[in-house]
Parts: C-alpha cells; structure tokens; sequence
C-alpha cells in the first residue's frame, strides 16, 4: 500500500510520540485531533505498527454510499423516452418523485458523467469591458461609501465615508464621515451635493437597500432617494456589480491609503475633526492632483428649480387617512386639523393625508399641494411599562469525577504504556553497550 504525505508525515509524528521525542498533545496537536482520540491511534499503533496512520476505511466501499442497485434503477430513468434530455437536477427530483429515492442532483451528476451520458459544462467568465468615461462634468456622478477604521485606534472603530466623484473628471464632488451608512445619512448628503453644485443628468449607485429594495417579481421598489431624484429630473442608475463603478471604488483604494495616514499626521480623533479635514484638505487636495480635464468643456449640472424643498422631495412619506373627528394617527399619536384650516383646504373625514417625515425630525401634514396646520394631541395610548430585568441564573457547580471514572482509568493506562515504553527503551539501550564491549 503506497502511503501519501500526509500519512508518512503522521506516521513519523506517532513514532516520535512513541520514541520519548514528542508529547502526545503536541501530537495530537499536529494531527489535529483531541488527545483522547490520539490515545486510541496510539493503541493502534502499539499493535499493528505503521498501519495505524493509514484511515480504515482506505480502498473500501464508503459507509454511507448508496446502494449499487439504487445507482442502476435512477440510471435506468434515462433510458425512458419521457426523461430525453433531463438535466442531473430534474433527473434527481424524479427519482424522489417516482423511485421514492432520496438522491443529491450532484451524485446523479457523477453517475451520468460516469456513464459518458453527461458532460459538465464550464461556465466562461463574462465578458467584460472598459466603460468610456462621460464627457462633460456633471453627466454623470458616481455614488458610494466605504466601511473603514478611518481613524485607527483614535476614535470610532469604523466610520463611514460617503462620497461622490464626477465620471468624466474623477472630482470628489461631495464626502462626509457618517456613524452608519443609513438611508437618512445618504439623503443627507445627496441634499448638501445638490446645494453645492446643482443636478447632474444621472447619478450611478450599487443595489443599497437606501436605493429601492428588489421585490419578489424582479422589480424595485422607488425608495425616497429614487422618488427624490425623479422629481428632479435626475436618472438614477444601479450597477450590476462593483466592477462597473470601478473608478469610484479605486479611489477608495487610495482615500483608505492616503487619507488615513493624513488624519494621522494631523491628529484627527473625532468625527467632526475627520469632516473638517475632508472639506479643508483632503477634497481641495484630490481635485488638484487626481482630477483629469473633461473631453467637453462644458459644465452638464443644471440649476435647482426655484420652488425645489429639497427637505419635502427627500422626506420620508406615508398615506392616513382623516378620522371622523378631524384627526390624524401618526406613530401611536394624534394630530387635530382644526375646523378652519379643513374647511380652507377641502379635508373631509376619510380624505387622505400625506404625512412627511423630514431628516430635520420635522414633521408636516399635506393635502394635495397644501401644507396643513395641525397640533399634537398626545400618545393614543400609554406605552407599556418596561419588563423587570431576570434574576440571573445561578451557574451550577460541574460535578468532580470519582475515582473510577472512564477518565482517571485512560490517565492509568496511558502512564503504565509511557512506563513500559521507557523500561524498553532502557532495556534495549543496555543490551546495545553490552554489545559494543
């Protein structure tokens, strides 16, 4: 029987065990097995020698393979006419189906391959290419954030760095240190990008909850940001894979390089610190030494409308309707519309009400384009009180093996084998010096 290098490398490690050389836990630890069960290797190797390195169950039939006629009878599924072309998956399901033989598709994949009824297809990588860059500043901003230790050891230990560059300049257009990449924080800097520079034509993001979630039919649903985004006449372009927005992701590359290391030079511990050293340095920086002029000169950002709230446009929104006494339930409290104000803006008890939640914490009441006065009436019913904390679980005692347990007789036996190991070692060393007088 040839042995292979793992099993030579075991074997050495049991004669060293046995020889004095080594411990047996650190052979159990080379092995990578418990101590008990190298005990039992050891056993084995007192009685039957070398052999014991080699697993039992070498060259013989697996205990848990199945049955050689159970392999002829879902085999014997192919010859049917109705079963042309069956794949190893479907193949599987109707031996379930119609033998009652619970088999896996990839052990019906090996039996067809085996059989020369199947061959396995390899998938080619995709094909991918180089995206051109857009040509004007503004036609496109890519959009994204990085989980990183920004800061080391001096403050939080993982910030968030939320950032816009321009595709066709590669200009930071926009960045801000943010505790958790939420769908607040995002709305957020999408408002203070807007402000500083206007709209771009499109903006290009990954598949971030924060940009629509994926609904069972395959479509998506229109998040605030995308609602948002929609009234202003901005496309909104989700990115199959993050090899498709590759420049943004190579810049974090580097901001995750360099940047920490500025921060480090500059002793900036705080949040706040980190977003003041990003306006001041770090953006003013990247622009002047990563940025490449555009193939168009002209500038694609448009100007905001001048009716444009951006605090209404990205709020979180949701639908109530009026109560026959004028109110509105909101999060377990009410809001009273007063008699004039309803009858100024035409509110009917069942009318519809759209409840704004703007990031500011504000929050407004809408009836078609009007903004209602309403006051706060209280919580619709008290919370309830808070449930008295356990009494923690006193541990119990682990009970003290006696004498004659199964333990303390393997510790005996194993010292009487170390013993007689060490008695045949001295006899045979004795018997080699009386041979060389």
């Amino acid at each position: 029987m040839e042995l292979s290098v793992r099993e030579r490398d075991r074997m050495a490690v049991l004669r060293q065990v046995d020889e004095g050389m080594l411990a047996a836990g650190t052979g159990a630890a080379r092995w990578g097995v418990t101590r008990r069960h190298f005990r039992r290797l050891m056993r084995r190797f007192e009685a039957e020698g070398d052999g014991a390195a080699v697993h039992r169950l070498r060259g013989r039939r697996s205990n848990r393979a199945l049955a050689p006629e159970v392999r002829e009878r879902v085999l014997a599924l192919v010859a049917d006419p109705l079963q042309a072309g069956f794949g190893p998956t479907l193949l599987a399901e109707h031996a379930r189906r119609r033998l009652g033989v619970r088999v896996s598709a990839e052990t019906v994949r090996g039996w067809l391959v085996a059989a020369g009824v199947w061959k396995r297809r390899r998938k080619r990588a995709k094909h991918r290419s180089r995206r051109p860059r857009r040509a004007a500043l503004g036609e496109l901003v890519q959009w994204d954030s990085s989980i990183h230790p920004w800061l080391e050891a001096r403050g939080p230990a993982d910030l968030v760095l939320v950032s816009m560059h321009d595709d066709a300049t590669s200009r930071m257009q926009f960045g801000r240190f943010v505790k958790r990449d939420t769908g607040a924080e995002n709305r957020r800097a999408i408002i203070a990008c807007l402000k500083r520079h206007g709209r771009p034509l499109a903006v290009y993001a990954d598949h971030a909850g924060h940009f629509g979630q994926r609904r069972k039919d395959g479509k998506r649903t229109k998040s605030v940001i995308a609602r948002g985004l929609e009234a202003l006449g901005v496309e909104l372009i989700l990115a199959g894979s993050p090899q498709a927005k590759g420049r943004i992701e190579r810049t974090y590359g580097t901001a995750q390089d360099r940047l920490v290391k500025e921060m480090r030079v500059a002793g900036v511990a705080t949040i706040e610190e980190a977003n003041r050293f990003l306006e001041e340095h770090w953006i003013p920086f990247w622009n002047e030494h990563f940025a490449v002029a555009p193939a168009d000169p002209l500038d694609a950002h448009r100007p905001l409308p001048p009716d444009a709230d951006l605090e209404a446009l990205f709020a979180d929104t949701a639908a109530r309707v009026v109560g026959r006494d004028f109110t509105v339930r909101w999060k377990n409290a009410f809001w009273q519309i007063g008699q004039e104000e309803a009858v100024a803006a035409g509110v009917r008890p069942g009318s519809r009400i759209v409840v704004e939640r703007r990031l500011s914490g504000e929050l407004r009441l809408r009836h078609g384009g009007r903004y209602l006065a309403a006051r706060a009436l209280g919580a619709a019913r008290p919370a309830p009180p808070a449930p008295a904390p356990a009494p923690p679980r006193p541990r119990p005692k682990p009970s003290k093996p006696g004498p004659n347990h199964p333990w303390h007789r393997h510790i005996r036996e194993e010292v009487e084998r170390a013993v007689a190991r060490r008695e045949r070692r001295l006899a045979a060393t004795g018997a080699s010096s009386r041979v060389a007088r």
